[in-house]
């Protein structure tokens, strides 16, 4: 049987650790073997290094049904690599062989299309030229999965792939080309803090050598897939027993609420954590003052504005279901007490330092929804979401390099605040918010 050959841009944390991992466990239960190569999303990325490496392993940590429970596991997957800047060719030519699935994990800043571009430059404007070149061979559609946390990453992948073979002048072949592919709109859910430096020492012992690629994460994994179930047919995530859901119509429901509260209250707390020298996650979860907050803002502001913005959108469709109402709120909250209890885990280590890297692009994805929700239905703002937005401020205030309690801290999108001013900052991270809603905001945050 040959090989299921999928292309992945980018070998980071997270992919090793959740999609990956995936890979790893779908092959050991099916028999299936996978051969994934590697495309360089930033430079210096070691995408090289890790293939060549043959073998990495994944910590898993945490509590489950009230005990600690640590896992390691070896995996074999990646086997290739290419750097689409320095050899386009050779890139190209891998992703022309008889891929089954192409994916991608480029942060919410990743998927964007720039109208000045002349050429092939950044993920997707790469990931064009290379369909354009597998429409003008007529090689077969490829599946692609966008396992970025935009709303609707696939559609939006698509969407910016047909501006950019607009602007290239690929021409129709290239538009029918990506029209006949499969696009898939995803949902990923783990924590993966990424190097374990706490047990690197233990697992070395344990497997007889170094792994300078050794990741880790929590047991927690949820991967919500919206699209054609043909995925099923070269990679069964059942016969591995792993918590993936195959959805038609309820995928927009698990975005929200992941991106909402875990990721909403990951991207929140990094401002306040810094400014008062709380490094991790744990020991914020955790805090006297700041636990209550936490749970606070997750339960009173998140939690109460997607409620209502679920209700809204039932009754604009005209599906007036009380007991969906009453089931999804119920889901909403479970799922709160969940992530708060997956913070406090300490043998993650994550730090707020790794999670404020793209603030600027994270925070509107993560952040409004709940500003806006809350502050259509209340009349006022969220009082802990707003004095998170005036900490982020306060945090790009201080410049690139941001002196923290912690230490110095490199804000890498620092370029992207639009002025000095409280108004300029808050627009950075809220671009086109309503009047109201931003007379309201800069009165508080004022």
């Amino acid at each position: 049987m040959k090989p299921v050959k999928i292309l992945q841009f980018g070998g980071g944390n997270f992919l090793r650790c959740f999609f990956d991992w995936m890979l790893q466990r779908v092959s050991d239960a099916a028999g299936i073997e996978y051969e994934v190569t590697l495309a360089q999303l930033t430079p210096g990325e070691p995408v090289f290094d890790i293939a060549a490496a043959g073998e990495y392993h994944v910590l898993l940590r945490g509590y489950e049904g009230g005990e600690y429970v640590e896992t390691l596991e070896a995996v074999r997957v990646i086997r290739n690599a290419v750097n689409p800047s320095e050899n386009p060719a050779e890139f190209i030519e891998a992703g022309c062989e008889d891929l089954a699935l192409i994916v991608s994990n480029s942060t919410e800043a990743g998927i964007f299309f720039d109208p000045k571009a002349e050429s092939p430059h950044n993920y997707p404007s790469r990931l064009a030229m290379l369909l354009e070149h597998r429409a003008h061979r007529r090689l077969p559609p490829v599946m692609i999965m966008a396992m970025e946390l935009n709303d609707r990453s696939g559609d939006l992948l698509k969407k910016t792939l047909l501006q950019y073979g607009n602007a290239f002048a690929y021409g129709m072949e290239f538009s029918n080309y990506v029209e006949s592919c499969s696009f898939y709109n995803t949902l990923v859910d783990r924590i993966v803090p990424g190097y374990p430096a706490d047990a690197a020492g233990s697992v070395f012992a344990k497997i007889g050598r170094e792994d300078k690629w050794l990741t880790s994460g929590e047991l927690f994994h949820l991967f919500v897939i919206e699209g054609n179930k043909k995925i099923l047919d070269e990679i069964p995530f059942h016969k591995a027993g792993l918590n993936v859901i195959v959805t038609d119509d309820k995928l927009d429901f698990y975005h929200d609420r992941k991106v909402r509260i875990l990721n909403g209250a990951h991207t929140a707390s990094v401002p306040v954590a810094l400014l008062n020298g709380i490094e991790s996650v744990d020991a914020f979860a955790s805090h006297p003052e700041y636990s209550a907050w936490l749970a606070g803002l997750m339960h009173e502001e998140i939690c109460r504005a997607m409620e209502d913005s679920r209700q809204d959108s039932r009754q604009d469709s005209g599906q007036n279901s009380m007991q969906d109402s009453m089931n999804n709120s119920a889901e909403t909250h479970a799922y709160a007490d969940d992530v708060l209890a997956r913070f406090r885990n300490p043998a993650l280590g994550h730090k707020f330092r790794s999670i404020a890297l793209n603030s600027v692009a994270k925070a509107n994805t993560r952040m409004r929804p709940t500003l806006e929700d809350y502050f259509r239905k209340e009349g006022k703002t969220p009082p802990r979401m707003t004095e998170a937005a005036g900490k982020l401020c306060s945090l790009y205030g201080k410049g690139k390099i941001a002196e923290l309690p912690g230490g110095p801290l490199e804000l890498t999108d620092f370029d992207r605040i639009k002025g000095p001013s409280l108004a300029d900052r808050l627009e950075s991270f809220f671009p086109d918010l309503s009047a109201a809603l931003k007379e309201a905001l800069l009165r508080e945050l004022s």
